[in-house]
């Protein structure tokens, strides 16, 4: 079984986004009792600890202090000692604690939540009965001694924290059967569409063309009597009450999750552990290893005692008898949806066509008396105590979990291509599996095609990563490679300053051998200025004559000297121009590559969401179904409980615009009204990204808002449409 939940489009009310965010419903009160269970098992540690102590020394100077600061006197020891022993909860304790330490991680599986809490729930179902059962119990037992006051907390605290438990478990296994039935209603409304495309299809041009044709060959072939269009119609009515009737149950159990009991206010935990900044001081470390036994005592004490009267307030006494007929009604809703399951899926016990004892047919008859899971069900249902174990809530669970495997009436097509493959593979010629001729295939297109063509193959693919790699390098890594460089001031330049400076220098030196200059850098535009006149000279004088009596061979040397010290100096002053300008030339050079980078992973987003969805549709078009949707939701919650409108215009009181005001969904208008808004997210999950996650996340939570604890009106329901449809609008303008 699955531990990760994937996807928005399940997460459809405030309940769902408690286990995302505390890891299940009733957090304040699971702390609450909690506190209270480590709490007992210390004050039952110390009643032991102390009557043993006073069993060897004989001493009845026994005093101490009750849960309310009573003192106790020296025979309620040996009283507490023969009612049982408290030890005997201990075990009870140690199990509660463990199960409402369970918690469902963000995004975790409540299937497996459900499964973990088998266990504690086998062990604890002694405080599951219902109060008719406790009532019959006391009865039995009312010659016995009445328990001390020690027992009588601790059972308060086992009662209201194994009906925690269930509710919790409950919870949970409800949540799971209500996506079992999305599944479902969402795929009957898929074969509804397809039917309904027949009907139409059928009504126009080639409809009538096909039934002349048929009427025509009736002639010929009379068997061909059956009218395809009458059939299509029949398909579409049965998958229209399979459908209606689904989105029924599925509202019927969003309504019971919606009237679950109240939760327990965040405020009430402070009654029990005390101020947050004392609970921090007195749970380090270091105080913990300081303080004495005696004062964890004292604070053992204090907490349960604060649990106990938390526990007693009327408001706790009220939750504890709603949880009860809440789970009695969760179990019963879970039992009757199984049941519909189970009547059109599973092998009746009698297959025989004998009328029951009222006389109604097999096919009318309590599906409870036909089927061993409907047997079981309404045997756990009803508390049984043969169904407390842990099996028997992992069969529920099992059941929940394949609730939406089976096909139910109407569930069918004309040709399915699934049918068809696993027709395929079920299929066995001359006694050999499809799976061999599978292989053999697939063994017969590897020595045909791929073997001969193999090198080719592999060139091709490495052609492909060749070019790839070739963009990645020119058009990312080099860019960023030399933009990294260059604000390091790392990059290596053209011209180097001690060359540069070591040519002019020997300029210098040279003419001031001349005689024309004093080797130093000011007078060097003088000293070039007299050497190209005497320069001038030797060669007016003739130039074989300079060469063997004149200077003319140190003057040109001198002109080869400045011509490159010259041509050091501007490749210098391009060398400073191209440095001052590299940054933005590698700037440039990257927009390609971020323009690549934008583009690309938009478009791979929306590849990947369109693969998702199976369908490939640009984003406006998703975003126009998505307004469809919430225009749908509107046209809902506008025509829910129209009968209500003439039953009161008929009154025309006072009331009547309350009361207009104050209605609520219907079964079946809130199985509609979860199916289209699951449409809506889960087209909103596949479409993030490209829309941003953060406001799909604004856009959920607003959605969960509209199925909140205790059912809020359809008129503010609407109210809180109109913020969602101005959100939505805004999904556009982020693309």
């Amino acid at each position: 079984r699955s531990k990760v939940r994937k996807g928005r489009s399940f997460d459809l009310d405030r309940g769902d986004r408690s286990y995302d965010n505390f890891g299940g419903i009733e957090n304040v009160r699971v702390r609450a009792c909690q506190e209270g269970l480590r709490s007992a098992l210390s004050v039952i540690s110390e009643i032991e600890s102390s009557s043993l102590d006073d069993s060897n020394s004989n001493n009845s100077d026994i005093k101490g202090s009750s849960l309310f600061g009573v003192k106790r006197k020296p025979g309620d020891v040996d009283n507490v000692l023969h009612d049982e022993s408290m030890a005997d909860y201990t075990k009870d304790i140690e199990t509660a604690l463990g199960a409402l330490q369970l918690s469902c991680p963000p995004r975790g599986s409540r299937e497996f939540f459900v499964e973990q809490s088998a266990d504690p729930l086998s062990s604890l179902g002694k405080y599951l009965a219902p109060s008719n059962k406790d009532k019959n119990t006391e009865q039995n037992k009312s010659t016995q001694s009445a328990p001390s006051i020690h027992k009588q907390n601790v059972q308060l605290l086992m009662h209201h924290s194994s009906k925690l438990i269930e509710l919790r478990t409950l919870d949970a296994l409800l949540r799971t059967l209500r996506d079992r039935h999305l599944i479902v209603a969402a795929r009957l409304r898929r074969t509804r569409d397809y039917w309904k495309w027949h009907v139409n299809l059928s009504g126009g041009w080639l409809g009538r063309f096909v039934q002349a044709l048929r009427q025509r060959a009736m002639t010929v072939f009379p068997w061909m009597g059956d009218d395809f269009r009458d059939r299509n119609q029949r398909e579409y009515e049965l998958v229209t009450a399979t459908w209606e009737r689904e989105l029924e149950w599925l509202g019927k159990v969003e309504r019971v999750l919606l009237e679950r009991p109240k939760e327990m206010e965040a405020g009430d935990l402070l009654t029990v552990v005390g101020d947050s900044k004392l609970k921090q001081i007195e749970g380090s470390w270091w105080n913990g290893y300081a303080k004495n036994g005696e004062e964890s005592d004292v604070s053992s004490k204090t907490s349960m005692a604060a649990s106990i009267k938390l526990l007693l307030q009327s408001k706790n006494r009220l939750w504890i008898r709603q949880t009860e007929e809440w789970s009695q009604k969760a179990r019963e809703v879970i039992k009757d949806s199984l049941d519909e399951t189970i009547s059109s899926s599973f092998t009746s016990i009698k297959e025989s066509d004998e009328l029951d004892e009222s006389g109604k047919d097999k096919d009318e008859a309590d599906a409870s008396n036909l089927y061993a899971e409907s047997r079981f069900l309404n045997k756990w249902a009803n508390y049984d105590d043969k169904t407390s174990n842990a099996y028997s809530w992992l069969s529920v669970l099992s059941l929940v979990d394949y609730a939406a495997s089976p096909k139910r009436a109407g569930e069918r097509r004309q040709f399915q291509l699934s049918t068809l493959t696993n027709r395929v593979k079920r299929y066995d010629f001359l006694g050999i599996p499809s799976s061999a001729l599978l292989l053999a295939a697939a063994n017969s297109l590897h020595d045909n095609i791929v073997a001969p063509h193999k090198q080719e193959i592999v060139d091709f693919v490495k052609g492909i990563f060749t070019a790839l790699w070739g963009i990645l390098e020119f058009r990312f890594y080099t860019p960023m490679k030399d933009i990294t460089l260059d604000l390091l001031n790392r990059r290596p330049r053209m011209v180097d300053a001690f060359a540069l400076l070591n040519e002019q220098t020997s300029l210098d030196n040279m003419l001031k051998d001349l005689g024309v200059g004093d080797g130093t850098r000011q007078t060097r535009a003088a000293a070039l200025a007299a050497a190209s006149r005497m320069y001038e000279q030797e060669v007016s004088g003739g130039a074989i004559r300079g060469f063997l009596r004149g200077n003319t061979v140190q003057l040109m040397l001198i002109q080869i000297q400045q011509l490159k010290a010259d041509l050091l100096q501007a490749m210098d002053t391009i060398d400073s121009l191209v440095d001052s300008n590299r940054l933005n030339v590698q700037l440039l050079a990257s927009i390609p590559a971020v323009l690549i980078l934008f583009y690309g992973t938009r478009t791979l987003f929306l590849f990947w969401s369109n693969i998702r969805m199976k369908d490939f549709r640009l984003p406006h078009d998703v975003h126009a179904d998505m307004s469809d949707y919430l225009k749908k939701v509107e046209e809902c919650l506008v025509l829910s409980n129209y009968q209500l409108d003439a039953s009161v215009s008929m009154e025309e009181g006072a009331e009547a615009p309350i009361a207009r005001a104050e209605a609520c969904l219907r079964p079946k208008e809130m199985g509609q009204l979860l199916l289209l808004l699951h449409s809506y997210l889960n087209l909103l999950d596949y479409m993030s990204p490209p829309f941003p996650s953060k406001q799909c996340d604004s856009i959920h939570q607003s959605v969960q808002k509209l199925l909140m604890q205790g059912q809020m009106s359809t008129s503010r329901q609407l109210e809180l449409l109109k913020v969602i449809q101005s959100k939505h609008t805004n999904l556009l303008k982020s693309i």
